[in-house]
């Protein structure tokens, strides 16, 4: 079998056509633009295509798709040419950092035109071409099962939350009066509700009201020096769903919230608020002091960890609807301040309640955090692979 590399263009591979405008629809076919899946129609123009994003911030993105799509106006087709392997394709072009190639400033555009012309060494042979994709396919196929996985376990942990804390229907051992692993649910089998004046609600016998102070510290103090190379991670690090962060990278530590393994940390200004940003902090070396934006807001257990109670209480729709609400400042820049997340009211377990919970709950948050980290390592794989087999230097047979 030849090893065909040899300098060509892009156009030699694909075939780059443009893509179309359409009305969302009740369809289930996927409509791209240049960040990804748009909205849902009734109808397709392409098949096994990439999506190369050709107008303003994603300019450039790269996408695939393998079952029927519509693409539209701010998105190119890429299809396959000659019998070439289109995930091949895909792979060669997440190599060639496309957004370098745009023209235009304040409207950044990347032109079919640009794309036919661009030269790179090439492999040629189609049978190759299957070969390389699948060794970074592979790689990539099990990214994504660990954040299905993930994403899994974060309904779960959810579920978990709000069987026990929300509606209060926690395994239950009526002779001892304590929680129980293989009890029956609290409120739905006659568990006594007790009606609690401050917080103008039901809630189990035994529960008090209290605040998020009583359970938690607000930006708890930790030193790290100026200058010193650290953990950091930004405001685009921070999910708007689930709980893991992208990995940190190192910089030197020159001002900035401070936080621990263990911590979670919530934005405190508009829009990033609204839109969820939150993250338990888990991917920062052993006993290492990370720092990351000064518009987070870092929570953590007093006393003893309460990671998982504090990661789930600040995705709460109440927790949330309470900070948005009570955010002050000029429009565009209203923030919530850490001082009045603290007088959040909600009823408190016993302190042996919170603590089954963190046990219950710790082996979601590891497996997060195992899957996560994996993620990391097999992503520097992938990244590091990528440009020797696109280029020839590492071969496969």
């Amino acid at each position: 079998m030849s090893n065909d590399f040899r300098l060509g263009t892009l156009d030699q591979l694909i075939d780059f056509r443009n893509g179309k405008s359409i009305k969302k629809s009740d369809g289930g076919i996927p409509i791209y633009g240049g960040n990804g899946v748009l909205g849902y129609a009734d109808k397709s123009n392409y098949e096994n295509t990439l999506i190369i994003g050709r107008v303003g911030a994603y300019c450039g993105s790269i996408h695939i798709e393998k079952n029927k799509c519509w693409i539209s106006d701010n998105a190119i087709a890429g299809l396959p040419k000659n019998g070439y392997n289109n995930e091949y394709n895909y792979y060669l072009l997440k190599s060639l950092r496309l957004n370098e190639q745009r023209i235009g400033s304040s409207q950044p555009l990347l032109t079919q035109g640009i794309l036919n012309n661009i030269q790179v060494r090439v492999q040629f042979n189609p049978k190759l071409q299957q070969k390389i994709a699948a060794v970074l396919s592979a790689l990539d196929a099990k990214i994504d099962c660990n954040n299905r996985i993930n994403t899994e376990l974060e309904a779960m942990a959810k579920t978990l939350y709000d069987y026990w804390f929300v509606q209060f229907d926690y395994p239950f051992d009526f002779a001892s009066g304590k929680p129980a692993q293989n009890g029956k649910p609290y409120k739905s089998s006659g568990g006594k509700m007790v009606y609690n004046s401050t917080l103008k609600r039901e809630i189990p016998a035994g529960w008090q009201a209290g605040v998020a102070s009583d359970l938690f510290d607000f930006n708890p103090p930790l030193s790290l020096s100026a200058n010193t190379e650290a953990s950091y991670i930004d405001m685009n690090s921070l999910p708007v769903t689930g709980f893991m962060t992208n990995p940190p990278e190192l910089k030197l530590f020159a001002g900035g919230m401070k936080f621990q393994n263990g911590d979670v940390v919530v934005a405190r200004i508009t829009p990033c608020l609204e839109n969820g940003k939150t993250a338990l902090i888990s991917l920062l070396r052993d006993g290492e002091v990370g720092f990351g934006s000064t518009e987070f807001i870092v929570i953590r257990g007093k006393k003893s960890s309460l990671s998982a109670f504090a990661a789930q209480l600040s995705r709460s729709a109440s927790f949330r609807q309470f900070a948005i609400s009570n955010m002050t400042g000029t429009s565009g820049r209203k923030r919530i301040d850490a001082g009045t997340l603290e007088t959040f009211s909600l009823p408190l377990p016993p302190k042996e309640f919170l603590l089954k919970y963190e046990k219950t709950a710790a082996s979601f948050l590891k497996r997060l955090t195992n899957n996560a980290q994996e993620n990391q390592h097999l992503t520097q794989l992938r990244d590091w692979l990528l440009p020797m087999l696109m280029n020839g230097q590492v071969k496969v047979k």
